[in-house]
């Protein structure tokens, strides 16, 4: 694979598989069941936050402190804050974002509700900058991404990024390290806010993505509790 400067050769880094996010020496149990007492969630992790949506309290930094408070990464923890700050209004980076996904859900005829979190995740990468989706686009399936036919010419590193996470969550091998994602000066904010997203898409599922930011989290809770 090329390497796009500053971008290290592929080593531990973050990695996302079926329902969570692990990253060495990172989340490795729930800590809402430890929090309330539970012996394992069977997918419901997040029960308690049901209860704090009924007293209007649960938001999108509530969710991003619960899912990530197991990671102690200083950089990291601290873009997390950064973006919880910056107050974002919907999943996507932009309204071309948004656009170029709609596109090839319509074109493929992929349901959000119905299709696997860590490929509706995927998409949501490889669509989220322009550059890669019109290297991508070509070899996307309805079930499938082709990611060896993608040639990466004129990749930024924040495309780059992308690319690996992308990468990273659909194969469930580990192409980034978090020291890359935590690096503001190799990985926008645009970008970041693309990357957390996305790990959310592979716990809740794409059927959020249909939802305003406004009540996303009353939705996300409902979709945990099922």
């Amino acid at each position: 694979m090329m390497l796009v400067p500053r971008f290290s050769p592929r080593q531990k880094g973050l990695i996302v598989v079926g329902e969570t996010a692990d990253v060495k020496g990172g989340i490795k149990k729930c800590r809402s069941c430890e929090k309330w007492g539970k012996e394992n969630c069977g997918g419901t992790a997040y029960t308690n936050l049901a209860n704090s949506m009924g007293m209007g309290r649960v938001t999108y930094r509530k969710v991003i402190i619960e899912f990530f408070s197991e990671i102690n990464h200083f950089y990291f923890r601290k873009r997390l804050s950064d973006l919880v700050a910056s107050s974002p209004d919907g999943w996507f980076i932009s309204e071309a974002h948004e656009k170029r996904f709609e596109n090839v859900c319509e074109m493929l005829k992929i349901h959000k509700i119905d299709s696997d979190p860590r490929y509706m995740a995927t998409l949501f990468l490889l669509t989220a900058d322009g550059r890669l989706c019109s290297l991508a686009k070509e070899h996307i399936y309805s079930n499938r991404f082709e990611f060896k036919q993608i040639r990466l010419n004129g990749m930024t590193t924040n495309s780059y990024a992308i690319y690996k996470v992308a990468k990273t969550i659909y194969t469930g091998k580990e192409y980034i390290k978090l020291n890359e994602i935590s690096d503001k000066h190799l990985i926008d904010h645009q970008t970041f806010m693309a990357i957390i997203n996305a790990i959310l898409i592979v716990k809740y599922g794409g059927e959020i993505l249909s939802f305003e930011m406004k009540v996303r989290f009353y939705t996300m809770v409902n979709l945990i509790n099922r």
